[in-house]
């Protein structure tokens, strides 16, 4: 059932924010972007009734990916709740009051451990076995020395550690492109909710657009099984390999003579075993080098399973991902003979919206979106601008009345009346109104700009100011509302928007809707995302 007035005037909160809730006694109601009613409980704290994850629905609310859930509360009395509850389940007949609760299935770390490997084993292989680090002091103190503390963290040290080497190389051969396997290994090595424990990334996720592939680490059953590249020049040290198994998978093993050339020849770092250039002699090789050093051969299983859970291997992604290419675009007479399904999609959308546009009278020269759109892909050296393709907007908050006043810490305030900062006495601030920044596609904004720009600020008054983040905690800062906007059935641009002299969150989707139905922009879909703090 949708909730009616009296639940939409009470006071709510995003579902992701739920620590905003008060620390009081009430009814609450969790209801979607549609405003329908999924549950209502009570609480005698509901801040603590939601914190973490320890609600009994969490897990059902958050399986509903596709959903935007925000919690509204009223504040009760807590001799009144159990009556005030009974009231409103009768009155509002929620989805998932009286239905079975469902838990989270776990998997244990030892799967996650088995089912990468399998994946990898074909392109893998075991160097070597290395004793607890805590045995060794000098590693330590040189690690902590070179600021390699990640190598030395305390969970590790205790741990005998197997490390694993990814022949990257073979991959490239056989997709043909490094960008289907950085792609491959990030989906690889993404995160599991579903499993106590995750492979952890020493680097920024980021890099590996640019080939740079860091050590992977996971804690399993007594042991760290660290992953890493084996760089090319090291496979001439190679003299043969073995079959063993590693947590009851098959996988190559180094011979012990050829652990024995490596050890002498290599240097072992967190972007993995390579053979330094005879002319660098840099001081921390010194650390590498005892890394490697410290390796014994790899004999035998040395993982116990202790829970052995079946894995369906005809599911889990054996071969990497081949990029694929397309011959021929059905929306004109051009060719993308060659081109990368990516780029051939990207040139289909830039010709899609320079239709859409000049078939709408809109300029295209308007905000330089004519920039953009006219560069199409040609190569596969195309490389698509971040700076050509959005530009900046500003918007109003719902959640915060004034931005000239600071949240958890004070924002820089920019403006045409120069910088000041955000403070709680606003008397001497020389802007009247503050808006948030927030970045926009220039030619989806340049389309739907006649249905937002009440909402949405391209420009702003010489007395009107902008913060580029408003923090609610040392991490937390406010992300705008967000509509998201589906062209043709398939390309996707978030919008950002925001409030207008005072107009509550859902009557200013309400006249979007509105808006954009009578727009008559063909195959056009959207959804909404409300205000929230995001770290």
């Amino acid at each position: 059932m949708k909730a009616d007035e009296h639940i939409l005037q009470l006071p709510h909160t995003n579902i992701k924010n739920r620590e905003l809730l008060p620390e009081q006694s009430g009814i609450y109601y969790v209801l979607d972007e549609q405003f329908i009613v999924w549950y209502v409980g009570q609480a005698k704290n509901l801040r603590n009734r939601w914190a973490g994850d320890s609600h009994h629905r969490l897990y059902q609310l958050q399986k509903q990916r596709k959903k935007q859930f925000v919690i509204y509360y009223e504040l009760i009395a807590e001799s009144h709740l159990n009556a005030i509850e009974r009231q409103r389940i009768n009155e509002y007949n929620p989805q998932l009051n009286g239905t079975k609760i469902k838990i989270k299935k776990l998997h244990p770390t030892e799967t996650l451990l088995r089912e990468t490997l399998t994946i990898l084993a074909p392109y893998s292989f075991v160097l070597g076995v290395e004793p607890p680090r805590k045995q060794d002091p000098k590693l330590i103190n040189d690690s902590i020395y070179w600021r390699d503390n990640w190598r030395v963290q305390k969970a590790v040290l205790p741990l005998s550690v197997i490390h694993v080497c990814i022949n990257l190389k073979e991959l490239e051969e056989f997709t043909k492109d490094w960008r289907s396997v950085n792609r491959f290994l990030k989906q690889v090595f993404k995160q599991r909710p579903n499993y106590s424990d995750n492979w952890a990334c020493k680097g920024q996720a980021k890099d590996e657009k640019f080939g740079i592939f860091f050590l992977r680490r996971l804690l399993v059953n007594g042991f760290a099984v660290e992953v890493y590249k084996a760089h090319e020049e090291i496979f001439k040290y190679i003299q043969g390999y073995k079959l063993a198994q590693l947590a009851g998978v098959n996988i190559r093993v180094v011979n012990e003579s050829s652990l024995v050339l490596l050890k002498s020849q290599c240097l072992l770092s967190v972007v993995g075993i390579y053979a330094p250039s005879e002319n660098q002699t840099y001081p921390y090789y010194k650390l590498y080098h005892q890394a490697i050093e410290r390796l014994f051969p790899y004999k035998k299983d040395i993982v116990k399973l202790l829970f052995n859970e079946n894995i369906n291997t005809q599911k889990l992604q054996i071969l990497p991902p081949v990029s694929k290419t397309i011959k021929n675009d059905n929306l004109s007479e051009e060719s993308y003979i060659g081109l990368s399904a990516r780029l051939a999609n990207l040139a289909a959308k830039k010709k899609y919206l320079i239709e859409l546009l000049t078939q709408r009278d809109v300029d295209l020269n308007c905000y330089k979106v004519n920039k953009y759109l006219e560069t199409i892909p040609k190569d596969e050296n195309y490389v698509d601008s971040n700076y050509d393709r959005r530009m900046t907007v500003y918007v109003k908050s719902f959640m915060y009345g004034d931005l000239r006043k600071p949240g958890h810490s004070s924002s820089l305030i920019l403006g045409d009346k120069g910088q000041v900062y955000q403070l709680q006495n606003v008397v001497d601030c020389p802007y009247q109104e503050v808006y948030l920044a927030a970045k926009v596609d220039r030619a989806f904004w340049l389309l739907l700009e006649p249905y937002l720009s009440d909402f949405t600020k391209v420009k702003l008054q010489e007395n009107e100011g902008y913060v580029n983040k408003h923090y609610f905690s040392a991490r937390r800062v406010l992300v705008p509302a967000i509509m998201t906007i589906t062209l043709n059935g398939k390309w996707k641009s978030n919008i950002p928007f925001g409030c207008n002299n005072g107009i509550a969150y859902k009557q200013v989707i309400d006249i979007i809707k509105n808006r954009l139905q009578e727009s008559g922009i063909p195959k056009l879909r959207f959804s909404f995302k409300s205000e929230s703090v995001r770290s």
